[in-house]
């Protein structure tokens, strides 16, 4: 998970890199911008439902049955 953790730091910083250079900001704008919008909350996942594989099984056994008659 560090692997991945660093990624998305490294990734976020490059973003930020970049919009920056759209912006033309001097060095010192370019600081105060990537430091008030480096923060981990912007690096966050989006949480989604997990699903156990004999729900989900369940739940496509279901679909085909409908298709057979």
């Amino acid at each position: 998970m560090d692997f991945l953790e660093e990624l998305l730091i490294i990734n976020n910083l490059y973003i930020l890199n970049q919009i920056a250079d759209e912006k033309e900001l001097k060095d010192e704008e370019r600081d105060e911008f990537i430091q008030k919008y480096n923060k981990s909350n912007n690096r966050l996942f989006t949480p989604c439902k997990k699903y156990m594989i004999d729900e989900y099984k369940e739940s496509v056994e279901k679909y085909e049955s409908t298709f057979k008659k």
